[in-house]
């Protein structure tokens, strides 16, 4: 019995959404700028479905989709507003977040800190991060390296919970 295309792509949206939103809220930094990009990236993928459905990796595929808007949002909203303006601060962290880990990552350089949250959050390979980022394999796999090391060092400088000093 054949499947019908819907329920295939809600059940792909059901188990993949979660993973691509958070990737992109860490990556990003900004919950609304996530949200878009998840919704224009799954909208897509609908209107495209049997073309994604039939994709070695559908959730890189998403996921591209997902970067790519967000890259492209956020290129029209620079042009809008001269570099003189203060951008808006981000809104505070999820409560599930660690403020010391959001800082780290907030303190990586654009690159590392979009492949580590596709590892963490968009639950992606080296392999599959390339495809997505439109990078070699060997850069994500050196930008992977790199992020760890900075994060481990400077979350090991970071206090404890209990009194940060634990």
């Amino acid at each position: 019995m054949p499947v019908d295309p819907l329920e295939a792509f809600g059940l792909f949206y059901k188990n993949n959404s979660g993973p691509v939103f958070r990737a992109l809220l860490a990556g990003t930094l900004n919950r609304a700028a996530a949200e878009d990009a998840t919704a224009e990236a799954f909208a897509r993928a609908l209107a495209h479905w049997d073309t994604v459905a039939s994709h070695p990796n559908p959730k890189a595929w998403v996921l591209r989709v997902a970067w790519n808007h967000h890259r492209s949002s956020w290129r029209r909203w620079e042009a809008r507003w001269s570099v003189d303006q203060q951008e808006p601060s981000p809104r505070p962290p999820e409560p599930w977040v660690d403020p010391d880990l959001v800082a780290a990552i907030r303190g990586l350089p654009k690159g590392q800190r979009e492949v580590i949250v596709l590892v963490a959050l968009g639950e992606l390979t080296p392999t599959e991060i390339a495809g997505v980022l439109g990078r070699a394999v060997g850069t994500v796999r050196s930008q992977l390296f790199r992020a760890r090391m900075t994060l481990r060092q400077v979350l090991d400088e970071a206090p404890g919970p209990e009194g940060r000093d634990a």
